[in-house]
């Protein structure tokens, strides 16, 4: 089973973390997160990344979910991925995280898959509910 580390600037990581329990159980394993702090140096990031890496990772990698491309965090996970075992994406949000560990179970890594579901998890509810409202005119 492939680990998964979140990281992210600030406390999102954590949220996004305690989140998904709610959905998939207290126990879930090969699972942590990392949040930058303020006022951490780059270098010590590092430090605490490689560390999470190691621990969640049994052998079969690591995928590791940064909450924005270009930023600091997604940045120095980049750099992890000389490692051959590692994965990195950016723009953490809940459907993302949820696709990962709900396929997880069955050892689907679908990487581009876990890409569309990511993107798919954004709705504009505004055009939807627009989309329903005409449609019930229409009949």
């Amino acid at each position: 089973m492939k680990g998964i580390v979140l990281i992210s600037h600030g406390p999102l990581a954590r949220g996004m973390y305690e989140t998904t329990k709610w959905f998939m159980g207290e126990e879930i394993p090969q699972y942590g997160y990392l949040c930058l702090d303020s006022n951490e140096q780059p270098e010590e990031f590092d430090e605490r990344l490689a560390k999470a890496i190691e621990e969640n990772d049994s052998g079969e990698g690591v995928i590791v979910i940064a909450d924005l491309f270009g930023g600091t965090p997604c940045n120095r996970a980049a750099m992890m991925i000389a490692d051959g075992k590692t994965e990195v994406f950016a723009g953490m949000n809940l459907s993302l995280v949820l696709q990962l560990l709900g396929n997880r179970l069955s050892d689907n890594y679908d990487l581009e898959d876990l890409e569309t579901s990511g993107k798919d998890g954004i709705v504009w509810v505004n055009r939807v509910m627009s989309s329903v409202r005409t449609d019930d005119n229409d009949e």
